[in-house]
């Protein structure tokens, strides 16, 4: 053989151990790095050493269309697709060390990649109250599914899921302990025993107004003095609450109460509404509902936010804040009754009010009509100012498909015992 391709043969065979000694090198170094979870690792990170706890994010908001993983068998398995800008919260596991983190609360990963900070979400849990219908949905080979309108995992299985809420167009169901939507049109509907639980047919709402400590001599006086027949001590107020949660009541938000007259859920057979008007004399009465962990809406009467009356009692985890005008709570001004404003006023003048109502109000779409006086005039005002829902008096127990304009409450005065309480809220 010639010297020369003596050199040649050299060259190739060093050449060659020096790619099989790379490609063990890679093998081996692999299977010590990742020996215990098959994976597709991403390519960025198949032959550096990433710091991935410096990319964990607590709450992240998807930068692209993402796989989605599942854990079976200690391996980490594509299961379907997290689409573009969906806010995620997030959690660490043992799977950090390989670049994937965890979906809080469901058994779902997604990679360190393409994801970026973002705020925290508050997520809506009342429909854990919700009671499911006896009535289920089937997908076929893939599921997506929804949130607000927006596509969030796209899984890569046919599902069968109770329904708990029936919109328009969607499904509510329960996935992994996890509200989400499915479209009409992306499943079939069959009959199926999901539940055996009672639901209601009829709701009570109470409306109580000012509420004092009774530790307080000044303040009962004050609140008697305002108007002794809707002042209430707190220890009647606490008796009446603390027998809603010794008998399992559920009181039920302003959106539950919507969806209810609209028929798109089941609430529990022991609901309640509680709404409290005006936002005089608050403190007391919204100690007593942190205390039992209830839920109340206060009607306010927006004007008293520049008044003395203001307190940090109103804007309590236990309330939700809507409507009683922002300042058209004066009586005498119309005929009729106590003579409420909104019978008679001019609209624009109306509108104004009820728009900055609104504003201060975060854009609610519920109302309370000022000494439960309403007519056509201001069931029109209302509408065109944007409000669904409106509540009055009347003592009669609210229904599916009740008018959700002119919706009925039962008065808690002074003279209320319990037994008369029992016979409201049953």
């Amino acid at each position: 053989m010639k010297k020369k391709d003596k050199k040649i043969l050299k060259v190739i065979i060093i050449i060659f151990l020096v790619v099989l000694v790379l490609f063990f090198s890679y093998y081996f170094i692999k299977k010590i790095i990742h020996k215990d979870i098959n994976v597709n690792i991403p390519e960025e990170s198949k032959y550096i050493n990433v710091d991935y706890e410096y990319y964990f994010k607590s709450v992240a908001k998807m930068l692209k269309d993402k796989k989605l993983y599942t854990l079976e068998n200690d391996e980490l398995k594509e299961i379907g697709i997290v689409s573009n800008d969906v806010v995620l919260k997030l959690e660490k596991d043992n799977q950090l060390s390989h670049g994937y983190f965890k979906i809080k609360d469901t058994e779902f990963y997604i990679d360190y990649q393409d994801i970026e900070a973002s705020e925290d979400i508050n997520e809506d849990i009342s429909w854990k109250n919700y009671i499911p219908y006896n009535e289920s949905i089937r997908t076929s080979d893939k599921t997506n599914l929804y949130l607000n309108d927006k596509l969030i995992f796209t899984i890569n299985i046919g599902m069968e899921l109770p329904i708990i809420i029936k919109e328009e167009n969607y499904y509510g169901v329960i996935y992994k302990d996890k509200l989400y939507y499915i479209k009409h049109e992306e499943c079939e509907t069959f009959q199926n025993v999901n539940t055996e639980l009672k639901h209601t047919n009829a709701i009570s709402a109470l409306v109580y107004h000012a509420t004092y400590d009774s530790n307080n001599s000044e303040e009962k006086q004050k609140c008697i003095n305002n108007n002794a027949t809707i002042c209430l001590s707190d220890i009647q107020f606490d008796e009446q609450m603390k027998y809603l949660v010794d008998n399992n009541f559920y009181t039920a938000t302003m959106n539950d109460l919507e969806k209810f007259i609209d028929s798109k859920v089941q609430l529990p057979e022991h609901t309640v509404v509680i709404t409290i008007d005006d936002g005089y004399f608050a403190d007391a009465s919204v100690k007593v509902l942190e205390k039992y962990k209830l839920h109340a809406t206060l009607f306010l009467i927006g004007a008293l936010e520049e008044t003395e009356w203001k307190t940090d009692a109103w804007y309590s985890s236990a309330l939700e804040l809507h409507s009683h005008t922002y300042n058209m709570h004066g009586p005498n001004v119309c005929l009729g009754g106590q003579g409420s404003a909104l019978k008679c006023t001019a609209k624009e003048t109306l509108l104004a009010d009820l728009q900055k109502s609104r504003e201060q109000l975060n854009g609610s779409t519920v109302f309370c009509y000022p000494f439960f006086e309403y007519n056509d005039y201001a069931i029109s005002v209302l509408k065109e100012a944007g409000f669904t829902m409106a509540f009055a008096g009347g003592r009669q127990k609210i229904k599916v498909g009740s008018n959700k304009m002119t919706l009925s409450r039962y008065g808690i005065i002074n003279t209320t015992n319990l037994n008369d309480f029992k016979n409201v809220i049953y």
